[in-house]
């Protein structure tokens, strides 16, 4: 017996001094990131520029995966089930690592099956209507819906993003109906929402802000306790409703397991991307603040969010249409 054992501690003596090696040569080959929607939009773009970055501090090519659909739980379920060794990441929302769990039943993932590798920064959304919905403000709008349960009719870039809950917030704080609409990402719903097919939704301001300049839809507020200096004239929710002032949120996710020198060594590049002012202007120009954190902050604001939001997707009544 205490031959074998002997035997074993000289295997894994043997077996650590290559696994240590395999960690400190990391990146010896491409890296995959995986994009819980479709290309062109907010994160899609996101994931371009934080990639862009990987690749030149690693000197290896870092590989867009789009994987969308079920409230980003497609992607994620496909990066948790992942080897933990850093080839593959995700660009994480706070849809992933916040609601989307709490919101689908039977939903493929947990977030503890996800580590927070790098907070990005936190996202501007627009509340914008068709061209010729006939209000100004958050407030009409408000008081259309109160007037007309039920008729009016509002998109998302999908069922538990961010975007469907903060309207399900409003819409169970003013007691009003509307007929949720998911799509697979931000594109096809505001194409409906320029074509008149759809009302009204809140979106991405990467996405919202050319069109808004162009006329072709109209900002009725803007998410946060502030206004956005992409658009200053546009107020903010919580001047309408106090308190209101839910945050969305960007990040770089990885399998649960990954080595500590790994999650180290990925989460010093990103923070060290986002202390430059060129990328932070890139992030700017996306309608995303930049918002390094610590990982053990960032972990720490994961578990505070997911809390938070559990609570409001009950409160809300919230359902997966």
């Amino acid at each position: 017996m205490q031959r074998r054992h002997l035997l074993a501690a000289g295997l894994a003596a043997t077996a650590l001094p290559g696994l240590l090696r395999a960690q400190s040569a990391y990146p010896d080959r491409p890296i995959r990131m995986v994009v819980p929607f479709p290309p062109g939009a907010l994160t899609d773009n996101l994931g371009r520029a934080v990639a862009e970055r990987l690749r030149a501090a690693f000197n290896q090519a870092v590989v867009i995966e789009n994987r969308p659909g079920a409230g980003t739980l497609v992607g994620a379920a496909q990066v948790a089930k992942s080897p933990p060794d850093g080839y593959t990441l995700m660009v994480a929302t706070s849809t992933t690592l916040g609601i989307a769990p709490f919101l689908f039943q039977n939903a493929p993932i947990r977030i503890t099956d996800l580590t927070g590798i790098a907070m990005l920064g936190n996202v501007t959304l627009f509340l914008v209507t068709r061209p010729d919905f006939p209000v100004k403000s958050l407030q009409e709008l408000v008081a259309l819906l109160r007037k007309s349960p039920g008729r009016y009719n509002f998109g998302s870039p999908g069922n538990g993003t961010v975007h469907h809950l903060v309207m399900e917030m409003i819409k169970a704080r003013e007691r009003v109906s509307a007929v949720h609409i998911p799509y697979q990402g931000s594109i096809p719903a505001l194409t409906d929402v320029i074509a008149g097919r759809l009302d009204f939704m809140f979106i991405d301001a990467s996405v919202a802000v050319p069109q808004m300049r162009a006329g072709k839809v109209k900002a009725l507020a803007v998410t946060g306790s502030k206004r956005s200096a992409l658009a200053p004239e546009v107020p903010a929710v919580a001047e309408v409703f106090k308190g209101l002032d839910t945050q969305a949120w960007q990040s770089v996710a990885a399998p649960n397991g990954l080595p500590a020198e790994i999650q180290a060594r990925l989460h010093g590049e990103i923070n060290k991307a986002l202390a430059t002012p060129e990328f932070r202007q890139q992030l700017a120009q996306m309608g995303v603040d930049a918002n390094p954190m610590t990982q053990a902050e960032f972990n720490d604001m994961i578990r505070r969010d997911a809390a938070a939001w559990q609570a409001v997707i009950k409160q809300s009544g919230a359902k997966v249409d």
